[in-house]
């Protein structure tokens, strides 16, 4: 079978969608060898994909950027058809035009619908530009993947998408989360005197994601906290407001690869993640793959993503954070607990079990038994 994708976010974006990419083409290289996955990439990306022999970058043939523009937008499917594409998948939101037209099945996975549910943190023609291309997508697909069932709900009452049209699918982690890498870890703490207990928080230091209110909690309760993220000046302003002394407890630092990152997890007491919405929140799937004890959200994908050792908070406030924070801070049997009820959620997340799933889906829409 061969499947081809919209591939842009593969080899232009470092983390997020590109990690997205990333873990799904990976994990179904490795399982289903027999098959033929083509990436098609406007132009030439600076992140590097090292992909096995199954795995085929599509470039287009002519180097100007007007060109590969209109390639990514229209020219792709007939490229596609072409070179025998059974099932086109749009990994980010868009979808080429022309290929229903051409006999070819597609499929267009949604991660979320913030910029409708949050407009006050965008730009209006950004706006209007997402969901203009997200709508078009939906609309041109045979099938709609939500990356959770929060996603599905915003696809239903946001863009009037049809329920039927509709399946929800998970998203894995990269492979270094499963595996220990707690030198690394080790290794992190000393160039960084870090102390030996402390909370973590991962993802961008922004507003909607709370981590100014988990770092008042953390000083009321004088329990360290490292932060790993790109700041915003909502943190910015924050951070600098703080003396000498409450620095030493809050500790936004700059990590390496994943397996670095996947080290300072494992040797954290707990990662907390008191975001006010996701369409997923890929930072705990990686905590509960690292066997770390996990705070979070009430709210939104979170409530579906953390397993049921996860400490969940109804209001992201200093108070309610910090209750959280004390218990698995001064409790060790239930952080215990946690990490061992969550470890068996987390399972379902794995490479194995998300690529079955997506396999199963392009075998249906394509017709094969």
């Amino acid at each position: 079978m061969i499947i081809g994708y919209e591939a842009k976010r593969i080899y232009h974006n470092h983390s997020g969608l590109g990690n997205y990419g990333r873990n799904l083409i990976r994990a179904l290289a490795a399982d289903y060898p027999d098959s033929e996955f083509r990436l098609y990439n406007p132009w030439p990306g600076s992140v590097s994909f090292p992909a096995p022999s199954n795995v085929v970058e599509q470039l287009p043939a002519l180097k100007s950027k007007l060109y590969a523009q209109l390639w990514r937008r229209r020219f792709i499917s007939k490229q596609a058809q072409r070179e025998g594409v059974e099932i086109f998948h749009g990994l980010s939101a868009e979808l080429p035009q022309g290929l229903s037209r051409l006999g070819i099945k597609s499929i267009v996975s949604i991660h979320d619908l913030i910029f409708l549910r949050y407009p006050e943190l965008y730009k209006a023609i950004d706006r209007k530009i997402y969901k203009r291309k997200a709508l078009a997508a939906c609309q041109r697909a045979d099938l709609v993947v939500a990356i959770s069932h929060q996603t599905r709900e915003d696809l239903i009452k946001l863009l009037g998408i049809s329920p039927s049209k509709i399946k929800v699918i998970g998203q894995g982690c990269a492979p270094e989360f499963w595996e220990d890498h707690q030198d690394l870890g080790e290794a992190l703490i000393k160039r960084e005197t870090l102390p030996e207990r402390f909370g973590l928080f991962v993802g961008t230091l922004e507003p909607r994601k709370n981590p100014v209110a988990l770092a008042q909690a953390c000083l009321a309760e004088n329990i360290p906290l490292v932060l790993v993220g790109r700041p915003k000046k909502y943190w910015a302003d924050f951070y600098n407001s703080l003396s000498a002394e409450e620095k030493k407890l809050i500790r936004p630092i700059k990590v390496g690869p994943n397996a670095e990152l996947a080290g300072l997890y494992q040797k954290a007491t707990f990662m907390a993640y008191p975001s006010n919405f996701e369409g997923f929140g890929i930072p705990l799937v990686e905590a509960m793959a690292c066997n770390t004890a996990l705070i979070s959200s009430a709210n939104s994908a979170l409530k579906e993503v953390a397993g049921p050792g996860t400490l969940l908070v109804k209001e992201n406030s200093p108070e309610q954070l910090g209750a959280a924070i004390r218990k698995f801070w001064e409790d060790e049997n239930l952080r215990q607990k946690s990490i061992k009820q969550n470890r068996n959620f987390v399972a379902q997340f794995k490479d194995q079990v998300i690529a079955r799933q997506w396999m199963d889906t392009y075998r249906e829409l394509a017709g094969h038994d």
